[in-house]
């Protein structure tokens, strides 16, 4: 004989209310539990303070974002904008157990973004073990109201990240096609070489729409943005483990001349090289 469940059963529940002195300082939680929902039962709002994020732990749902609707399903996480007129629902027929948490922090929406780039924000997760005890390490956490509680709550909020992360970072290279896989690392191995547009689309056997189409969907970023990345990361190595001038560590790094690296180093990193690394040499 199987089980249905007629009503919702809350597990757990919490509630935090960060320092106001502490306002954008912090990744901070302020709700969070456990709950196994009645079929049917969700909520739909036009919006709210911080993103939720839900874990499917058995069952299934429908999520909708902005007029766009999704299936969730055991084992998956999906991450929902609070700015975004969104809603969630369990499954008539068999209603989803879930473990969830409101999200507050400075940029919500630049971290979704690095996450889940453009696409839908739903991860599947393969350490659910990992996962799940997490959950419970956050409401220790909430539970305990510590007199250090913005402190703990940021790092469980890095905690969760760092799972996300390796969970993307797998998915991403498991799911990349192998002609992109090889050119991406072939720029790792060699950010220095000559890569035009032209190199890079002969190498993966593309036009540079469909390039530029796969690198927005698998890195969220332009095929171009993310070679001077590469070369401003072996610019950084370099100056911090070398004696080499300017002129030439652009030159080792693919630069047109030490112009070109002082431009864009600064643009991305916010200091002139030179600047940045006497600062990280203490000098």
């Amino acid at each position: 004989m199987s089980f249905k469940r007629i009503t919702a059963r809350v597990r757990a529940s919490h509630h935090y209310l960060p320092d106001v002195a502490m306002h954008g300082a912090f990744f901070t939680v302020l709700r969070s539990g456990w709950l196994d929902s009645a079929p049917g039962g969700g909520v739909s709002r036009l919006e709210c303070p911080g993103d939720d994020v839900i874990y499917c732990l058995s069952g299934k749902g429908t999520v909708e974002i902005d007029g766009k609707a999704f299936d969730v399903g055991q084992g998956q996480l999906v991450w929902i904008p609070g700015e975004a007129p969104h809603s969630h629902r369990a499954d008539e027929r068999d209603p989803w157990s879930v473990m969830w948490l409101r999200m507050y922090g400075p940029d919500n929406t630049a971290l979704r973004r690095r996450l889940f780039g453009a696409g839908r924000p739903r991860m599947t997760i393969a350490e659910s073990g990992e996962m799940i005890a997490w959950f419970h390490r956050l409401f220790d956490t909430m539970a305990a109201r510590s007199a250090d509680a913005d402190l703990r709550l940021n790092a469980d909020v890095a905690d969760l990240l760092r799972l996300l992360a390796r969970q993307r970072d797998s998915a991403v290279r498991s799911s990349l096609p192998p002609a992109l896989s090889r050119l991406h690392t072939a720029i790792m191995a060699n950010p220095e070489a000559p890569w035009s547009s032209d190199d890079m689309q002969r190498y993966a056997g593309m036009s540079s729409s469909q390039l530029r189409r796969l690198f927005q969907k698998h890195f969220a970023t332009t095929p171009r943005a993310y070679l001077r990345r590469a070369r401003l990361t072996m610019a950084q190595r370099l100056l911090l483990e070398s004696s080499r001038t300017l002129s030439e560590i652009a030159f080792d790094c693919g630069f047109f001349d030490a112009y070109h690296l002082s431009r864009d180093f600064k643009r991305v990193i916010g200091r002139p090289p030179s600047e940045w690394r006497r600062l990280e040499q203490g000098l």
